[in-house]
């Protein structure tokens, strides 16, 4: 009768023990996809804001574009500019002087945006017909 009493509390003391060892496998694996979606979000927030910088240097550049045209009425020109922590460049292009194209890729980290301008007239003002983010040119 001993040994029976004994064996038993043994086979509850190996259940208890599993369940406890299951429960902690179980927490292990929720802590750890709660740490890894934090990690996923942060890095998704940093490419968010690499992406906005990008796009403001780019846009930026253009604007340079847009200067040099305005200041020395031409419709040929390459350009680069340092803002920041990111580069730029800029190429002003037409076809016999006219339909005026400004290509502008901002760079920052490993993020690149792209901006394409295209300009309506350049008398008596400058007037946009487009600006607009683009894949590529």
């Amino acid at each position: 009768m001993f040994k029976l009493l004994r064996s038993h509390k043994i086979k509850e003391g190996y259940i208890a023990l599993i369940s406890v060892m299951l429960m902690s496998t179980l927490g292990l694996a929720i802590m750890l996809s709660v740490i890894a979606s934090g990690v996923d979000a942060s890095r998704t927030d940093f490419s968010l804001q690499q992406s906005g910088a990008a796009r403001s240097i780019a846009s930026s550049c253009a604007e340079e574009a847009l200067q040099v045209i305005v200041e020395t009425s031409t419709t040929s020109h390459n350009g680069n500019l340092t803002i920041a922590s990111g580069t730029c460049t800029y190429s002003i292009t037409s076809i016999n002087g006219q339909n005026i194209t400004i290509q502008s890729t901002g760079v920052l980290g490993t993020v690149t945006s792209k901006i394409k301008v295209v300009v309506a007239t350049t008398s008596p003002a400058v007037s946009l017909s487009s600006w607009e983010e683009v894949v590529d040119f």
